[in-house]
């Protein structure tokens, strides 16, 4: 179910549509609504090398005239008949790359809706999580480990980090999440059978039995010679 500004944002581009729509080259219209509650429009222009969507019509049209009026939503439609289309893939990474929180009107089982960028796009290229620091996911148990310095690694199986900042995330059964500053000091690759006593102790388990029984915990079918990298860090 849309809030009327939505409503008001599908029929501006649905209006848009119908009126230049020529059924070859110009079939997409989008219409983009910005903070300030101005509507900015665009028109789609084929082109077999490939040509603008209606959304990037849009985005330069609304780049060109009110830029300082960030984008809060957009919706699309199609042809002479203005039917609400969802962005393609193309521009979902735009949309998302700006603000992933821009909502976009979809026609879903029970009608039309708004979805945000991030949410049609749930593994989109994201450079602004490239600039940040790494997130490691924690166990919520591994938390008063951590904090006391018993925990200076954990053993991670497909699931790369470098040395440099980190942080780490316990998201918690509670619904909280706990965010502990750190920095990876070290990676080093092993088999899961060069696992040493050491290994384990600074893993903060009380021997190497201990570590392989929650090995097998958090990765079933984990065999003795799979390689396994072994991330030691500090905290801030």
């Amino acid at each position: 179910m849309l809030t009327n500004n939505y409503r008001n944002l599908v029929r501006d581009a649905a209006d848009h549509a119908k009126r230049w729509s020529d059924g070859s080259d110009h079939t997409v219209a989008a219409a983009l609504r910005t903070r300030s509650g101005a509507t900015v429009l665009g028109l789609n222009t084929y082109h077999f090398l490939g040509g603008p969507c209606g959304e990037v019509s849009a985005l330069s049209n609304h780049a060109a005239s009110r830029p300082d009026d960030a984008i809060v939503a957009v919706a699309a439609a199609y042809g002479a008949a203005g039917d609400v289309i969802a962005p393609c893939g193309k521009c979902r990474q735009i949309l998302f790359d700006l603000d992933p929180g821009i909502e976009c009107v979809v026609r879903t089982a029970n009608g039309l809706t708004s979805l945000a960028a991030r949410e049609l796009l749930p593994f989109g290229y994201d450079w602004r999580a490239v600039e940040a620091p790494q997130r490691i996911y924690m166990w919520e148990g591994y938390e008063s480990t951590i904090r006391d310095g018993s925990k200076r690694q954990t053993i991670r199986i497909d699931d790369p980090f470098r040395p440099g900042p980190a942080e780490l995330m316990f998201e918690k059964t509670s619904g909280e999440t706990v965010t502990i500053a750190a920095e990876v000091t070290a990676v080093r690759a092993v088999a899961r059978d060069e696992l040493s006593e050491d290994d384990a102790r600074r893993d903060g388990f009380t021997d190497l039995d201990a570590l392989h029984r929650a090995l097998d915990q958090h990765y079933p079918g984990l065999a003795a010679a799979d390689q396994v990298d072994i991330v030691s860090f500090t905290i801030a």
